[in-house]
């Protein structure tokens, strides 16, 4: 059993696309779930039209009482699931119209898979490709399967949007009341994907493409800015110390230490020990776990929070980030 889970929220301008790639699977989702976080435009009546014209009976849309905010209104959407593998949509992107299909023949043939992301592209608010040089995850490969190392996971654990992964993740989440840890996790893709790499193996399929669609109001840019622009030296220690829970957490669940996520939990220490309490010691530490750095000017930037050039770098990050 295939569901598909979608967290809605003023959609009302994009979801037709989304609604009509997911209807038109070459391998139709046993189910589709819904739940709409408190939308003052017409998305729930659009979605319900949508399902009647259709006569989608497994679809279902569901109104939340109050706002819960997009991460517990995604878990809210995935504790309703049924499915065996559970795919995660965003309310404005566009599917590959093969993608249940071509990913469910790879669970198929990889027992051991417990996620697997597809591949994705940008989409302007027109539909139109959006072009640049990035790469998901780093991956130049263009077809088939690529695993991602917990080293992959722990820098980036992907975007919930191209995330699919086995009722296992949910249970063990569930079961152990991690998604009540919304100050630590902070995003509900981290959780999911470093749970599934305690869990089991970590796959991107590099031939199917999300169409990830970028515009003012979507939660990728307003996300990113507010999560970007406002890094005070402050806020960077409260992620720093989040990074370390995050990790502990997951290892209690797993009952096992994990020596990737150690790795990383050290590494998030000795960043916040330098920038916190100035200990410089700790740069040759950092310098010899450079790759550890999800950028190349991470180092740089600790550096700075520690020496105190914090409005130097909300300066920089606001002239980057702030239209």
């Amino acid at each position: 059993m295939v569901s598909v889970v979608m967290a809605t929220y003023n959609g009302e301008k994009y979801i037709e696309e989304q609604l009509e790639s997911i209807r038109c699977q070459t391998q139709v989702p046993d189910e589709v779930i819904m739940c709409d976080d408190g939308s003052t435009d017409n998305t729930v009546e659009y979605i319900e039209n949508y399902i009647e014209k259709y006569k989608l009976s497994s679809w279902k849309i569901i109104r939340n009482k109050t706002n819960l905010g997009y991460f517990d209104n995604f878990f809210k959407a995935i504790s309703l699931a049924q499915g065996d593998t559970i795919y995660l949509s965003d309310q404005d992107d566009i599917w590959d119209l093969n993608k249940i299909k071509v990913i469910e023949k790879y669970y198929m043939q990889n027992q051991s898979a417990v996620m697997i992301q597809s591949n994705m592209k940008f989409i302007d608010e027109n539909s139109d490709k959006i072009e640049n040089s990035y790469n998901y995850h780093g991956k130049q490969k263009t077809s088939g399967l690529i695993l991602l190392q917990c080293e992959d996971m722990c820098k980036f654990a992907g975007s919930g949007y191209t995330m699919s992964f086995r009722k296992l993740v949910k249970e063990k989440i569930f079961e152990n009341g991690l998604n009540k840890y919304k100050s630590v996790y902070i995003y509900h893709d981290i959780l999911l994907g470093l749970v599934s790499t305690a869990l089991g193996e970590c796959y991107m399929c590099a031939d199917i493409y999300d169409s990830h669609r970028l515009h003012d109001t979507n939660a990728t840019q307003t996300k990113g800015k507010s999560y970007i622009a406002d890094r005070t030296k402050e806020k960077q220690i409260t992620i720093l110390n989040q990074r370390v829970q995050e990790f502990d957490l997951v290892m209690k669940i797993a009952g096992k230490k994990i020596e990737c996520f150690e790795k990383y939990k050290s590494f998030a220490q000795d960043r916040k020990d330098l920038i916190e309490k100035k200990k410089v010691q700790k740069i040759i530490k950092l310098i010899k776990n450079i790759k550890c750095y999800s950028s190349k000017l991470g180092l740089v930037t600790d550096i700075l929070y520690a020496f105190n050039f914090e409005k130097f770098l909300l300066f920089v990050y606001k002239k980057l980030w702030v239209p």
